[in-house]
Parts: C-alpha cells; structure tokens; sequence
C-alpha cells in the first residue's frame, strides 16, 4: 500500500495523542478547552496539534456544494407536468470547471442516490447505470461518502446491491489520460460496474454486478449478417438486459454529443449515420447511454446497440421507479430543451447547476 508523504512531518511529534486530538475535535465537536481538560494538556498545544493536523493532510476537509432551494423549487414548478418528482440544484462551475462541475453533480447524486437505495424497503435494490464522466464522479463520491460515514455504510451492508449498464457497448482495449481532450471514450457502462462492485466489495458490501459484453467482431460484423442471425444474435444479447429493465434505480448522463469527436468514434463503430437518422435542420440535440436524440427529443433506433432504449425509460418514467438524470453546463440547454418536447420524459429526477436552471428563471419567450 503506498504511504503518503507528510509535508513537514516531525519525528518529535506524539501522532498518537495528535490523531486522537484531531478526531475529538472533528468529529464528536469538542472545544479546544474541552480537549484540553480532558487530554490534561495546554490549549495552546490542542490549537498548534489542530492546525499541524490540516498541514500534513491528517486532516482533509470535504467540501458540499449547497442546494440552491429557490432554483429547485422553480424547476420543480416548471417540469412537474412534465413527471419529474424531485430536482436538485447545484452551484454553476467557475474557472477550470465552468463548463461543468462534475464535482458539484457528483456529491449531490451521489447522496440523494445513498438515499434513494436505504429509502427502498427491499433487501435487495438494483441500479442501472449509463456512462461518461459525470457518472465517474458520482461512483467516486458515492463511494467517498460511504467511507465517510460508517453508520451509512453499516446501513447499506444490511442491503445487497445489484448493478447493471444501461448499454452494452463497449470498446474492449480502455484507455485513461491518453488523449486529455477526449477523456470518457473509456467509461463504458460495465466499466464503471466493475469498477463500483469492486469499490463496494472492498468496504465489505453485498453486490452483484452484471456486466455481460458481445464481442467487437459484434458490432462489426453486424451488418454483413443474414436477417435471421441478425435477429437472432440481437435476441441473445437483449436477454441479457431484460433483469436491467427492471431495475430499481436508473443513473443517467445526458450527453451533448452532436459536437463530440469521441461519440463519434462510437457512431463509427456501431456504422451509425446520422444523416439517415436525423432529417431536419438541427439533427442531432444530444444522447443517452449512446443513444441519439433530434430536436425533438425522439430517439433513434439501432438494432446492433443493445441498450435499455430511450423510450423504455420514458415508460418506466411513469413508474415507481427513480430515473435520475445528470446534466450540468450551458452546452447542455440543447439537449434538455429537445427532451422537453416529449410527452413523457426519459427520467423523472433531474440533477443540474445552476447555469441550467437560471434558464427557467426567465421569461417562457427568452428561454431558448
């Protein structure tokens, strides 16, 4: 296991009675003058133990974006009719994450996630996830959070968690930090279920993670196919996501992919034309778990892209089941704006910022 480097560590130091200091204060909400007393030390050494703590990472401050209530409660108003039952709101990004602050969506779908699996009265809760990197990050802070708080985790160890990708496609060599400018062409869908199963396996978590993959050749193939082993390949993958339909929770990122290089790459894969597709002006407004969308938020339909569709979660919509969507930055209007065309959204729970949300501030005329 590696061994972080301590800024300043000083062999003198007793680390013991520091950790210990560190926890009564952080975490039980002790005063100084109450460590001290109890510890039998000055209160000048609580204060200088305290601050040698924050300066050699002993001690990390995690930071929660406030919900912005007005701006939630504004959405809720607008997109109740629309069947979305509950909104969150998060701070808009500033400098290097102004286009969007994954961060931000990830605490706060990652908790009302938490929330959403404890809440269900089941023994057993399953979730089906999309991709991208707004998902990563929930993954990531869900997991944080968890490691945060042990009564939380002790709670859902009593539960056991059953995971499933929204699609099946994937590219079967992953790559990371390679091309900085396209970093989530790697995030598939079963990646981030392994890769959540295994966080979950090792804080001793009861999890099932299905993540069932046709082969490249697949895809590639596909085309050159008879008619029957078409349908007949297309029917043994789809069994695979029959259970994922049924799912108790969706994750799902909305993608504003019409200018993306990267989705691109999986449109080339998959031999998919848009042009063929999207017949107006404005073609394609954005995507879910790979899946495209015109303006008019209707879906286009790809027999080689196994997938719980667009319209299947729009009919799950209607259910009990929570269809959480993500979605943060201006380059995103887009997209939700051609989902609103719909009669019946593809989620109803929607997690944006504010630079989104300020939208629905204004008048109905100067929105778009």
């Amino acid at each position: 296991m590696a061994i972080r480097n301590r800024r300043g560590q000083s062999n003198r130091t007793d680390y013991g009675e520091l950790v210990e200091v560190a926890r009564l204060y952080f975490e039980t909400g002790a005063t100084q003058n109450d460590i001290a007393e109890s510890l039998k030390i000055p209160q000048a050494r609580v204060s200088r133990l305290l601050k040698q703590a924050e300066d050699e990472d002993i001690v990390q401050h995690v930071i929660f974006p406030p919900p912005l209530r007005r701006l939630e409660s504004l959405l809720m108003r607008e997109l109740r009719e629309k069947g979305v039952r509950d909104t969150r709101v998060v701070p808009r990004g500033i400098g290097a994450s102004a286009a969007k602050n994954e961060d931000n969506l990830g605490i706060v779908t990652a908790e009302y996630l938490i929330d959403a699996i404890l809440e269900n009265p089941s023994d057993t809760v399953s979730v089906c996830m999309s991709c991208g990197n707004t998902l990563l990050a929930v993954v990531m802070q869900f997991t944080d959070y968890l490691r945060r708080n042990h009564d939380v985790l002790e709670e859902l160890k009593q539960k056991t968690l059953v995971l499933y990708p929204l699609s099946l496609y994937w590219e079967p060599t992953l790559q990371f930090n390679i091309d900085s400018e396209y970093p989530s062409t790697s995030i598939y869908p079963s990646a981030l279920v392994v890769y959540l199963a295994m966080q979950l396996m090792t804080l001793g978590c009861k999890v099932i993670a299905h993540a069932p993959q046709p082969p490249l050749d697949f895809y590639r193939e596909f085309d050159d196919m008879d008619e029957d082993v078409q349908t007949r390949q297309v029917t043994k993958y789809s069994s695979y996501l029959e259970q994922a339909k049924s799912a108790d929770i969706f994750l799902l990122g909305i993608g504003a992919a019409q200018h993306d290089a990267r989705y691109g790459t999986v449109l080339d894969e998959l031999g998919i034309d848009l042009t063929e597709e999207f017949t107006d002006d404005e073609g394609m407004a954005g995507e879910i778990g790979y899946q495209p969308f015109d303006s008019r938020g209707q879906f286009a339909h790809f027999p080689k892209l196994i997938a719980v569709t667009g319209e299947e979660l729009a009919d799950l919509s209607a259910s009990d089941t929570k269809i959480i969507a993500i979605l943060g930055g201006e380059q995103k209007i887009p997209a939700l704006k051609a989902l609103l065309q719909r009669g019946q959204l593809p989620f109803n729970v929607l997690v944006t910022d504010e630079a989104i949300a300020s939208i629905f501030d204004t008048a109905p005329a100067q929105r778009w």
